[in-house]
């Protein structure tokens, strides 16, 4: 039997409303999430059910196919351990509420009501400003961060509510109602029982969906944090136009598209930057979609988690929270999932990143977790003002003002309304100048070709997921197939194979001695160099893959640190422009030939940067590759490049 569901008015509203401030009333949620589409906030939505703590997602859905929400999930993030991951296992259970009733509560139900009292002690940063700024700058010199990698790190908020009663979180979630705008999800659910747990936030950061058949993500990074006097046209503009802000956003695409792409069959599609305006600041934002081809369940078990709130390439930014955060998260950087189906029967899934939140346990301890997007070239102080400000929405709840660090009780900013700089004018076309100068191939949504080349074999050199980069290859040239590294037949594998073969990007350095993985890589690549015959298929790579081919293919070759900051560079490839990512720590130089080629047969022609040492690409008729990733939605006429290399 499924949910019971009610548009409720009048008196029905009220007495729903009634039995959430009782001492003790069953489990419940309140719900206002965004309309599907970004069309406005929707209505205040009140579940009821049972509430349950189970083993893992697939015990996780509802319990029948009959209209309407049935299940929501609350899943922490210790659940990355499902994943083979690395985290602190502070054992928060995963949670799911069996919806028994459904209701819709009309406009100012709840925020026309006279709210019960919020009292608060002893709050403030757990850590002081100079605690996070070292804990960024000890990051950002790290030579992971030099090697494009971002994690979300975070700091802990603490404070006590006397007397707290779930009454109170219910006057907190009608006051984010009004206090705090352009938020995803508004949310409360309490967990009910003897010991329960209360969540109440407002996240900016949807997750994945399912709507119409199609999967959804939303992928968010980049903060403005108003001034005190409020917003102003020209920091905005400054703000958009910020290379560091923008291209955190694309590696944000790029790691969601790496997922959405394994949920979504071909004509995946990015729309965007938009502007994520709330109460204190505003976020960058794309949309990223595709027809949907998963389950509801295996969408949000092979989705988990948003890279905001936790970093990219996603693996290494666990690895990274490991180490630099000594606490679980609990449920911060998790999600909550609401699963149902349509009225036509076809599976639903709405889902957000558990962000912006307090958690309160039921002695009234609450803890409001924030943290800042840290990378190479990320400013201490401005990264620890980012948290602040993260924090002040939701502590504008309790108090008028954001309580002290705790070193030495500083004030966070002040928070003021937007004000009116509405996305027109200038900001619009700084939009719309940026989503020009992403990849067409993601922006205009680009299916399989009619007509389909030889299967492509790709190697997957570990440490990084090549599902997009496969999406890509599958769209401009034909069915493509994984082949990893570790497989023992790799190597005759891909010897064998008569089609292309494509060497796809990873982390590391390509002649490092100390490397048992490296070595298997230059055993392989060498053998294809040495092997590939002439006039059939090529052999191609790209970042990683490339410097292994180049390496085995040019005596002349040398691995150097990657110069310079920036992960998007305009180059010229062979006379053609290119807006292109580079993400790899380590570059190649040539110089001058001095012993002859792998293939004296078939040398490679080179294109050499500005500097006429870094090795940009090589292109011959067996071997061939760039150093740069043309599956990024930063990397413009990408598409065009890995068709030229697989042909």
């Amino acid at each position: 039997m499924g949910p019971t569901h009610f548009d409720v008015t009048g008196m029905s509203g009220v007495r729903v409303l009634e039995r959430l401030y009782g001492t003790a009333p069953p489990p419940f949620a309140l719900l206002r999430r965004q309309r599907a589409g970004g069309h406005g906030p929707g209505p205040v939505e009140v579940l009821f059910g049972e509430m349950e703590t189970v083993r893992s997602l697939d015990e996780a859905g509802p319990a029948d196919a009959s209209p309407g929400p049935g299940a929501l999930a609350l899943l922490p993030f210790r659940q990355v351990a499902e994943h083979g991951l690395r985290c602190h296992d502070d054992h928060t259970p995963l949670r799911v509420l069996r919806i028994s009733e459904h209701h819709v509560l009309p406009e100012g139900a709840l925020t026309r009501r006279l709210g019960a009292p919020v009292r608060w002690q002893d709050a403030g940063f757990t850590t002081d400003d100079a605690h996070y700024e070292r804990l960024v700058r000890e990051f950002a010199a790290s030579d992971a961060a030099r090697g494009g990698l971002n994690v979300l790190l975070r700091r802990d908020c603490t404070a006590r509510l006397p007397g707290f009663r779930p009454a109170v979180a219910v006057e907190l979630f009608r006051r984010l109602l009004t206090t705090e705008s352009g938020a995803y999800w508004t949310f409360l659910v309490h967990t009910g029982g003897e010991r329960p747990t209360t969540l109440v936030g407002a996240t900016p950061q949807g997750h994945v969906a399912i709507e119409d058949r199609r999967v959804v993500m939303n992928p968010l990074c980049g903060t403005y944090r108003y001034p005190p006097h409020g917003p102003r046209t020209g920091e905005l503009l400054a703000f958009l136009a910020d290379r560091k802000e923008s291209e955190e956003l694309a590696t944000t695409v790029d790691a969601e598209l790496t997922v959405l792409c394994a949920l979504a069959g071909p004509g995946v599609r990015v729309e965007g930057p938009f502007l994520r305006r709330m109460a204190h600041l505003l976020h960058t934002q794309c949309r990223i979609s595709g027809p949907s081809v998963a389950s509801a369940r295996e969408t949000l078990s092979r989705a988990l988690f948003a890279s905001t709130a936790v970093g990219s390439p996603f693996a290494e930014a666990c690895r990274a929270i490991h180490r630099y955060e000594t606490t679980g998260r609990g449920y911060y950087g998790g999600l909550l999932a609401l699963m149902g189906r349509d009225d036509r029967g076809d599976e639903e899934l709405d889902s957000a990143a558990v962000i912006r939140t307090l958690d309160i346990d039921h002695l009234g301890r609450a803890r409001l977790s924030v943290g800042a997007t840290v990378g190479s070239r990320s400013s201490p102080e401005s990264e620890a003002a980012e948290t602040r400000t993260k924090a002040a929405a939701l502590l504008t709840a309790l108090t008028t003002q954001p309580p002290p660090a705790a070193s030495h009780r500083r004030r966070g900013p002040a928070g003021t309304a937007p004000g009116g700089t509405d996305a027109h004018g200038p900001v619009h076309d700084l939009l719309v100048r940026r989503h020009a100068a992403l990849s067409s191939f993601w922006t205009k949504g680009m299916s399989a070709p009619t007509v389909r080349g030889d299967r492509v074999l790709v190697l997957d050199p570990g440490g990084e997921d090549p599902t997009a980069l496969v999406h890509m290859v599958t769209s401009v040239h034909g069915p493509a197939e994984v082949v990893r590294y570790e497989d023992p037949d790799a190597g005759d594998t891909l010897s064998r194979h008569r089609g292309p073969v494509l060497l796809a990007s990873g982390p590391g350095r390509p002649d490092d001695p100390g490397s048992p993985r490296m070595a298997v890589l230059r055993q392989i690549s060498a053998s294809l160099v040495r092997e590939r015959p002439p006039g059939g298929a090529p052999v191609a790579g790209v970042g990683l893959g490339f410097q292994l081919l180049a390496l085995a293919a040019l005596p002349d070759a040398r691995v150097t640190a990657r110069t310079g900051t920036g992960l998007g560079r305009d180059v010229e490839v062979f006379g053609r422009p290119v807006t292109a990512a580079f993400r790899n720590t380590y570059a190649l130089t040539s110089g001058p030939a001095g012993a002859a080629p792998a293939r004296r047969h078939d040398p490679p022609a080179l294109c050499l940067g500005p500097d006429r040492r870094e090795l940009l690409a090589m292109h011959g008729a067996a071997v061939r590759g760039v150093q740069f990733r043309p599956e990024s939605v930063m990397t413009t006429g990408g598409a065009d490049v890995l068709r030229s290399l697989l042909r």
